[in-house]
């Protein structure tokens, strides 16, 4: 396994219209990465995520972790960090 993910405050799961299974599995994977289940806000559209915040996409065979840097008129910049295989 990679080394835990390092994050502050909470990490946005966007779920990009999956099935809640999957959401849950997602939930699940985070967990054995370090991440507290309590600090897991799923979010179906990327609104609302702070600068600074680690956001997590949901895809069908990985999750693409990212960290938001801007937030501007609706547009989300995050580059992305690494893939967690499912």
């Amino acid at each position: 396994m990679a080394d835990r993910l390092q994050y502050s405050g909470k990490v946005y799961l966007y779920s990009s219209g999956m099935p809640q299974d999957m959401v849950e599995t997602s939930k699940q994977k985070l967990a054995e990465y370090g991440v507290n289940v309590q600090d897991i806000v799923v979010i179906e559209v990327p609104e609302g995520v702070p600068e600074g915040c680690i956001m997590v996409t949901v895809w069908p065979h990985y999750l693409s972790v990212a960290k938001v840097k801007r937030v501007r008129g609706g547009s989300i910049y995050a580059p992305q960090l690494f893939n967690i295989q499912l």
